[in-house]
């Protein structure tokens, strides 16, 4: 007779730990779709600077053609290139996509004619930099980060090894001010470092 009333029992006991695995199962499942569903993390940008530095000979073939080129305030310029402050932005802290944005500017002069360019934004998702041109905002440089190192300074994130180049708006937009052909889509404009704090 005990045989018979412990069979039971044991199954009772086995379909009991058979739910309480599934129940554990399903919430380990629940956790772990939680946690890829999470939205990813946003690092919002309250200050530091952005710096570029030209390249040199895209500098002389401007020096050549009497083209200069100066920071607008609050930019500085200074050894290591012209440094634009980051007013403002967000980038998600792991990719980095998102826009960093700038204040002061650049201005190119060239017989007598100016054009100012002023409060950049870089968006790193869309690889451009974009610039107020008067009343519009143009696309100015293309932004390559296929060589971005990224590194971390006493709280201050640190972005290295970006390049930027002239893009077609841009090109055009210098080229109908100076009533010249010199500037091309795709000319080399310098290395930009970028240090932000959030």
């Amino acid at each position: 007779m005990r045989r018979y009333l412990r069979l039971p029992l044991a199954a009772a006991l086995v379909a009991a730990l058979a739910l309480g695995l599934v129940a554990c199962g399903d919430d380990d499942d629940d956790a772990a779709e939680a946690t890829t569903t999470a939205a990813p993390a946003t690092l919002t940008l309250t200050g530091e600077g952005t710096t570029l530095s030209l390249d040199t000979a895209t500098a002389g073939v401007l020096a050549d053609n009497q083209v200069e080129v100066a920071p607008i305030d609050p930019a500085t310029a200074g050894d290591t290139g012209i440094t634009f402050p980051i007013t403002g932005g967000s980038v998600e802290s792991e990719s980095l996509a998102g826009t960093i944005e700038h204040s002061g500017g650049l201005m190119f002069s060239a017989g007598g004619t100016d054009l100012e360019l002023t409060d950049f934004v870089i968006d790193t998702a869309a690889g451009t930099l974009t610039a107020t041109a008067g009343d519009a905002q143009v696309p100015i440089l293309d932004v390559d980060l296929s060589g971005l190192q990224r590194s971390d300074d006493g709280g201050v994130i640190v972005l290295e090894g970006i390049t930027v180049t002239l893009s077609a708006d841009g090109a055009g937009a210098l080229n109908d001010t100076f009533g010249v052909t010199l500037f091309e889509e795709g000319l080399a404009i310098g290395e930009v470092t970028v240090r932000a704090t959030a």
